[in-house]
């Protein structure tokens, strides 16, 4: 008997969903995905534990080097400078990995097979470029909003209007995060540029509002569970066990199962509906059938051509897409 599918043929597809069986409520659908693939959570976040310990490891070593600092913000708090914003360095080194966890759970939320070891490790190597770009774009909006709303918060003790730019800084680092929950499996599941990705991201956070703010609540809810529980030796165990079996994979898991539907409603379904209209061929692939088309409805040809309409993140007038296609075709 394989141990938690580590050593069995778990590549073997399951028997699938029928398609005349009735969606069920969502909260269900989640904990049936749930504990049908517990055992490949398990395995990915395994996986992703391997570059973590070297993340962890090269933190430690920045930690232990004689070069820390202190920072005085307003003349009233002090901070470690080296250990707030340079220890935190390895975890951009560690964000092309996120693709792989991304790829593997987002096919999960869409209840697809997926092959766990090899899924993993071909997305971290088709998207790294961009995972490692955001990681360090995460990095440098960390450490200016961390220093700003410090800063913020010390002097609106003796301003009141201090509490203007701090809530502002505030405001943009919820977008930011949450623009964060949509872009990496925009990033696995569309061919877009990245600023077209940012841009749909952003959009995201207005569309999926209710979404973002329950997932964030989820996430907060979560997180101060897992800090309130007993210091205990038993609770130090049990934390280790979470945060080398499940954890990583899980939040991905969560956040992708979450936020995908507003995506496939956006950005999907609208492309599906456009080729069932212009009668194209079925896609043969994953790639081919989403290649980051953010779409309207198709129009009826007698309405106006100069239209904008989303074409792999870009908004182009129908008359200039037609006129390229021709192009092409004479080449």
């Amino acid at each position: 008997m394989a141990f938690l599918g580590l050593f069995g043929n778990y590549d073997k597809p399951g028997p699938g969903v029928s398609k005349d069986e009735p969606p069920k409520a969502a909260p269900v659908r989640f904990f049936e995905i749930l504990f049908r693939k517990l055992s490949k959570l398990i395995q990915l976040n395994l996986i992703f534990m391997l570059p973590m310990i070297v993340a962890c490891v090269l933190m430690v070593a920045l930690y232990l080097c004689p070069t820390h600092f202190v920072i005085q913000v307003s003349g009233i708090t002090q901070m470690d400078g080296w250990a707030t914003f340079v220890v935190p360095l390895p975890f951009v080194l560690l964000s092309p990995f996120c693709a792989g966890l991304t790829i593997v759970t987002r096919n999960f939320a869409r209840e697809e097979h997926a092959f766990v070891w090899s899924d993993f490790w071909d997305a971290v190597k088709d998207n790294w470029k961009y995972f490692l770009l955001n990681g360090l774009i995460c990095y440098l909006v960390y450490t200016i909003l961390g220093f700003s709303v410090i800063y913020y918060y010390n002097m609106a003790a003796t301003e009141w209007l201090y509490y203007i730019p701090l809530w502002f800084c505030v405001v943009i680092a919820v977008v930011f995060l949450f623009s964060q929950y949509y872009l990496p499996v925009m990033f696995v599941t569309f061919d877009l540029k990245f600023t077209h990705a940012y841009k749909n991201a952003l959009i995201f956070t207005l569309a999926g509002f209710g979404r973002n703010i329950l997932l964030t609540v989820i996430l907060i809810a979560l997180f101060m569970l897992i800090l309130n529980l007993p210091l205990l030796n038993i609770t130090l165990l049990i934390y280790a066990l979470l945060f080398i079996f499940l954890m990583f994979s899980f939040v991905s898991y969560l956040v992708n199962f979450t936020v995908y539907p507003v995506i496939d409603r956006y950005l999907i379904q609208p492309y599906k509906r456009m080729q069932e209209g212009t009668n194209e061929e079925p896609a043969e692939s994953a790639g081919e059938e989403f290649p980051g088309l953010f779409a309207s409805v198709p129009d009826e040809e007698d309405e106006d051509e100069d239209k904008y309409v989303y074409v792999n993140g870009k908004l182009v007038k129908k008359s200039e897409l037609k006129h390229g296609e021709q192009e092409r075709e004479v080449k």
